[in-house]
């Protein structure tokens, strides 16, 4: 609503669709591009046709007449860090669709944008990322990474100011890889930061990868390749806390001010609800 009162046009298309994808590219000046793992159940032969799709459609004369830039939500390749992850799908997917991406007519005019977690995991990730509550009414949060272990965050929020930036410049962003982490957090201090905010004792449990995927498993439900992913992802941050920013050309920090940090998220977020609903 906000944005057709602002005088946009939206229309809908499946991304699993390519004849849909191919009618609301025609004529489009900037894609910003986004594939969606979760919602492919984390299927990555899905996730990877939805990525295939955008590149095909955006491919066709009919936008590649117009297209400024396309700009692609990826990530790094965790098979390729210190200490190797071979299993996170949405990594792998994402990579995958990236090297198609390079070697499609579009790879003059794409720009890679590299996301950190988000602030908001902590509060709305079917609970892998927040704080559980126990029995006496206090909370864990169970990670598989050390209490002093430097996870990168930044707010969902910010996101349309980095691409605006892009927007306002294409050119001087084609072909590169922009990171976006708005500062590093560790599980303490963000357990600190939560229990100033709502007054509720909580503490943190460290796990390996292996009971922390046992935990999404048979705590939370989650399909066993997605909890395998998801393990292997936050367990990535563990080992090396730059994954996000090393081997980029950009650091959204040093394009943009006034990035929502975690203390203004902790201010800002409704805990009495938030509480309530757990």
């Amino acid at each position: 609503q906000k944005l057709s009162s602002a005088g946009a046009t939206l229309v809908q298309a499946n991304m699993e669709e390519l004849n849909s994808l191919k009618e609301i590219v025609k004529g489009a000046h900037f894609i910003f591009v986004v594939t969606d793992f979760l919602g492919a159940e984390g299927n990555s032969d899905r996730e990877l046709k939805q990525g295939l799709n955008v590149i095909e459609a955006a491919s066709s004369p009919a936008c590649l007449d117009t297209l400024e830039a396309l700009i692609w939500s990826s990530l790094p390749d965790a098979r390729k860090q210190p200490c190797a992850y071979e299993n996170i799908v949405h990594f792998n997917s994402k990579r995958a669709i990236s090297d198609r991406l390079w070697n499609s007519p579009l790879r003059s005019r794409v720009t890679e944008v590299w996301l950190a977690a988000y602030y908001e995991n902590f509060v709305n990730s079917w609970g892998i990322y927040e704080p559980m509550k126990q029995n006496d009414g206090s909370y864990v949060l169970k990670y598989p990474m050390d209490a002093d272990s430097k996870i990168p965050f930044m707010s969902v929020t910010d996101l349309g100011k980095l691409i605006t930036v892009i927007i306002e410049d294409p050119i001087k962003y084609h072909t590169k890889v922009v990171s976006f982490v708005s500062e590093w957090r560790t599980p303490l201090e963000l357990l600190e930061s939560f229990r100033k905010a709502t007054g509720v004792e909580a503490k943190f449990q460290s796990m390996t990868t292996e009971q922390f995927k046992k935990h999404l498993e048979t705590v939370l439900h989650f399909p066993s390749n997605v909890a395998l992913s998801m393990s292997e992802n936050l367990s990535c941050y563990r080992t090396n806390p730059n994954m996000i920013t090393d081997h980029t050309d950009y650091a959204a920090k040093d394009l943009l001010q006034g990035l929502k940090t975690w203390d203004d998220f902790v201010r800002d977020q409704d805990w009495k609800s938030y509480l309530a609903s757990k």
